[in-house]
């Protein structure tokens, strides 16, 4: 991966990710890490947790409803 993979999604974008468990969650992203690797992405959940999740495992972003 290399910097700008994750560049489609910016901060307060809505986006569906993978976990470790293989569980699929959705969130409002509150900030990247852009890393020479992979970008980061901080992600707050309607559960109330924000998860660390690399951009590997951003599956979509999510249109939202006006």
């Amino acid at each position: 991966m290399n910097i700008g993979d994750c560049m489609e999604f910016s901060t307060g974008d809505t986006v569906k990710f993978k976990l470790e468990s293989g569980e699929i969650q959705e969130g409002d992203v509150l900030f990247i890490e852009r890393r020479l690797r992979e970008d980061i992405l901080y992600i707050n959940c309607s559960d109330r947790r924000a998860y660390r999740v690399p951009g590997k495992k951003i599956i979509s972003g999510v249109h939202k409803k006006n």
